[in-house]
């Protein structure tokens, strides 16, 4: 695990305040990024403020996520260390139902991981934005 200092709201009244996470070790098909940039938008403000009311706390939002390779797993063959690399509002999915194998995740039929306000596809593992101090 590698301790990361992130900016978080801790409910939906507090504003978004210093806070470390833990992120897990990038696994074969995974990639480790420094995150350079981070776009911030309407939908984020929306997550924190649980206007929408599936808000999961503590919650680093923000997506958009542009930044270096640090790192890359066994099986990734498209980037390598150094290269830079983006993110949009997912980081993962099943990859094996009909949707998935059809390059439509945002309709994976086991669920999809969103960027942040979600969870990996194990279920318990939430996910954070990019929001990084």
């Amino acid at each position: 695990m590698t301790k990361i200092r992130s900016y978080a709201a801790r409910d939906a009244e507090s504003t978004l305040g210093p806070w470390d996470i833990e992120r897990r070790k990038p696994g074969p098909t995974d990639i480790q990024i420094d995150i350079l940039y981070c776009g911030v938008c309407h939908s984020d403000l929306h997550q924190v403020r649980n206007e929408w009311g599936n808000s999961i706390f503590p919650m680093v939002p923000g997506h958009e996520i542009v930044g270096r390779v640090t790192k890359i797993g066994s099986e990734v063959k498209k980037l390598k260390v150094g290269d830079l690399a983006g993110v949009g509002c997912l980081v993962d999915s099943c990859r094996s139902c009909d949707n998935c194998r059809e390059g439509l995740e945002q309709y994976c039929q086991n669920g999809n991981s969103p960027t942040y306000n979600g969870l990996e596809q194990d279920k318990k593992t939430p996910t954070y934005g990019g929001y990084y101090k």
